[in-house]
């Protein structure tokens, strides 16, 4: 038989449809459809084809909201999408564009999903609720999710023991998705079940394997009901009840959620006595001051365990703490007036109870108490009085009594002991190992502290050892810290051997930043001061500082400064403006710099170059004239200089004989004045010293001033004359100017101020010198060292 053309197929499905829809009356624009109709399995390909009831401009679209498709006509009617790999699902429609009718689109919706799988692991049991009946449940695997609607079926078969053929199989409604399950009732009589499931859908159906059980191997009891615990400071009663009676009874018991310990005397291991219905259950031995929580089950000779009860709590009584506090301690200070202590704090075994306080005391060498304190229960460490030759002991208390006292007997450090110590450490802890102490008592004990650096009192940490032990481990350790570390051999002498260091390579990074610097410049000296890094940006133990100095030229300096510093000086700095910063280091590295600080050096001031020639002259004439001076002529010729500078007794000038003729004085003054011719080079006036002396009893001295600058001026020529007698010389003295002029001019000026024509029109006594300054007067000295 020829097969049929898929356009003559497409032409009669097409034709059908719109058959059908004039036949109910509709109009639609066209009619779709499948080639592999509307549930596909994912991944399939299929064609979409749609065939329209006029002609039109015609188009497909999927999904939502609608997306054109490119499709393909297969003749003047019908068009079709191709659909490749289907993933989801999806929506086709088309649509038909006409002019004259108003057409409805039309489409389909696909759905894309699996065929089911053949159900699998079904498990079965079969509670027993009374002695006459019990109930199945059964739960399986049904496989992949197949995306699609699934309809499943329970079949079960029963076999009873007194009938030889089974009963007809009955369908059991399914209950609950995942893991899907069947629950039915099943009456005491029937010994065997056979059972099975069917799943089907749209793209197909799986039916598994028939799952066959004697009901006495599923069996399995009701759980148990727990009443409260009734707790002493060593075990707990438990009140135990059941429906029915079982042969086997399991108790657990836990101090911590998930670990569940087994009770060693349940009635689990009494199989040949049945347990009973209602029973009081002693637990014990029990630890004091813990929470237990309890649960229970029950199996009867066969079959299966029954699910675990709910949970009961309770707490046991507490007891007095049954061990001494680890104890340790920073070194008394020097004079032995106090000590400070630190204790662990008990675990829950040891403290059987909840601490309440510490008890701390301090006893003399003759056992007599010292001093006693009360420390509060969150305290972990004291501070308390001390002396020479006195110990400490440190005890728990809670509500039922005390623990043995922990003695700390201070130890004398051996100076001469050698302890070799090696270590390894990493990101994760430190592991140290070391041999036994050079010339040193036998050990009793080993500590090993640790703290962050330069928080030992603050953060104190340490651990316990025997005295055989020769390795420790520290874990929980900061990268990012530094770490010191001690290990102390505590000796039966009561001496200790100690090895100190630090940890330098816990940490792969450097410093985050360099430290802030602080600066005080006195002349070309600077002080630098600086802190320590904040903890979290130390990146690890600081092995060195550098500080950098950049003058203006932009040279860099640079200093390296212990860790342990923390000031460093700077001399002989040049004068200008200095950079200054600072950077840490690890064993990883350098920090990044610090922010700048600019310093300013300034030039210091020199002594003036007039003056260090003055004092080189002078430390060469000095002793040069007191060697001069030793002469006698010289000697006479200074001792005559010297009284004739001293003043002397001036005479009255009423008595003169220039005071009575001072009138005509003045006269020939004022003429003799507008006669002169002024200087005009000089401001201030030129004093001419002029001198006609044999002997000082005798003749007198004049001065005079030459100054004409005004008619004011010339007024005050009178009180410019003063008595010889205060510039008694044995020198000529002479005007400045008149070494200028010519001699005639200088014998009419001697003329003028003979004593015949005096200056004064006031009594001489009454005269104040003005205008003389030692710049307008000469001495001629030249004979003064003639007899040298």
């Amino acid at each position: 038989m020829a097969a049929i053309p898929q356009k003559w197929s497409l032409f009669c499905v097409s034709t059908l449809m719109l058959l059908v829809q004039r036949c109910t009356g509709k109009t639609p624009a066209c009619v779709s459809w499948s080639t592999a109709g509307p549930v596909v399995q994912l991944g399939s390909s299929f064609e979409v084809y749609c065939t329209f009831n006029c002609k039109c401009e015609r188009s497909m679209y999927s999904d939502h909201p609608p997306a054109l498709q490119d499709h393909t006509a297969v003749n003047s009617s019908t068009t079709y999408i191709r659909v490749g790999n289907i993933t989801k699902n999806r929506t086709f429609s088309c649509q038909c564009r006409c002019r004259a009718l108003s057409l409805d689109p039309c489409g389909l919706d696909i759905w894309a999903g699996y065929p089911p799988e053949r159900p699998r692991n079904i498990r079965c049991h079969y509670k027993v609720e009374t002695d006459r009946a019990g109930e199945v449940l059964c739960s399986w695997e049904r496989g992949r999710k197949t995306h699609l609607k699934d309809t499943t079926e329970f079949w079960v078969t029963k076999v009873s023991g007194d009938l030889p053929d089974p009963w007809p199989p009955f369908k059991i409604p399914i209950r609950g998705a995942d893991p899907p399950s069947a629950l039915f009732h099943m009456p005491a009589e029937v010994h065997f079940i056979s059972v099975r499931v069917c799943t089907h859908n749209a793209l197909g159906s799986a039916t598994s394997p028939p799952a066959n059980y004697t009901l006495s191997s599923i069996v399995i009891p009701s759980a148990p009901v727990l009443g409260g615990a009734q707790c002493s400071s060593r075990g707990c009663a438990i009140r135990v009840q059941q429906p029915v009676r079982t042969q086997h009874l399991e108790i657990q018991y836990t101090t911590e959620p998930g670990l569940w310990t087994t009770y060693p005397d349940s009635p689990l291991l009494h199989q040949d006595v049945p347990v009973a219905l209602d029973q009081l259950l002693s637990i014990w031995p029990l630890e004091p001051y813990r929470f237990y929580h309890f649960r229970a089950r029950s199996k009867f000779s066969t079959g299966l365990w029954s699910d675990w009860s709910d949970v009961t709590s309770g707490w046991t009584q507490e007891e007095a703490p049954d061990k001494e506090l680890d104890v340790w301690y920073t070194p008394p200070s020097s004079d032995f007036k106090s000590i400070r202590l630190y204790w662990k704090p008990m675990n829950v075994a040891h403290a059987r109870g909840k601490i309440v306080r510490y008890l701390v005391a301090v006893h003399s060498a003759e056992s007599r108490l010292v001093h006693a304190a009360n420390v509060s229960a969150n305290a972990t460490g004291a501070s308390v009085g001390f002396c020479a030759r006195c110990r400490a002991t440190v005890s728990a208390l809670n509500s039922k009594g005390i623990s043995p006292a922990a003695n700390i007997n201070p130890y004398h450090t051996k100076a001469l002991a050698q302890l070799p110590v090696h270590m390894k450490a990493d990101e994760n802890g430190v592991a140290l190992w070391w041999g036994r102490a050079e010339r040193a008592a036998p050990p009793t004990a080993h500590i090993v502290e640790w703290y962050p650096e330069g928080l030992k009192l603050q953060e104190l940490h340490w651990l316990r050892l025997n005295g055989e032990a020769r390795q420790a481990v520290i874990q929980g350790l900061n990268a990012s810290e530094c770490y010191e570390i001690a290990v102390h051999v505590l000796h039966s002498d009561d001496s200790m051997t100690t090895r100190s260091f630090r940890l330098l390579n816990t940490s792969k990074s450097v410093p985050k930043v360099g430290p802030s610097i602080q600066q005080e410049v006195d002349s070309d000296r600077v002080v630098v001061t600086w802190r320590d890094l904040p903890r979290a940006q130390r990146g690890g133990c600081i092995t060195k500082y550098t500080i950098y100095l950049e003058d203006a030229r932009g040279i860099v300096q640079q200093y390296s400064v212990q860790a342990t510093k923390r000031m460093f000086f700077l001399e002989h700095l040049a004068p200008g403006v200095h950079s200054l910063w600072m950077t840490a280091w690890t064993s990883q590295g350098e920090s990044p710099p610090a922010q700048k600080v600019k310093i300013f050096i300034q030039a210091a001031e020199g002594i003036p170059v007039s003056l260090l020639v003055f004092c080189s002259l002078l430390s060469v004439a000095a002793p040069l004239l007191l060697c001069v001076c030793q002469i006698a002529a010289v000697k006479k010729r200074v001792w005559l200089l010297f009284r004739r500078f001293m003043l002397q007794v001036v005479p009255d000038p009423a008595n003169s004989k220039w005071a009575k003729e001072s009138t005509q004085g003045e006269m020939n003054l004022q003429h003799r004045m507008s006669e002169a011719v002024p200087i005009e080079e000089e401001e201030e006036p030129i004093i001419s010293i002029i001198t006609d002396v044999e002997e000082l009893s005798n003749h007198t001295t004049y001065m005079k001033s030459d100054s004409h600058d005004s008619e004011e001026n010339q007024a005050s020529l009178d009180s410019s004359t003063i008595n010889a007698n205060y510039l008694s010389t044995g020198c000529q003295g002479r005007r400045l100017a008149s070494e200028e002029e010519d001699p005639d001019e200088e014998g009419e000026d001697e003329e003028m101020l003979t004593p015949d024509r005096s200056l004064f029109t006031e009594p001489l006594g009454t005269q104040i010198v003005g205008n003389l300054t030692l710049d307008a007067v000469r001495f001629d000295c030249g004979g003064l060292f003639e007899n040298c």
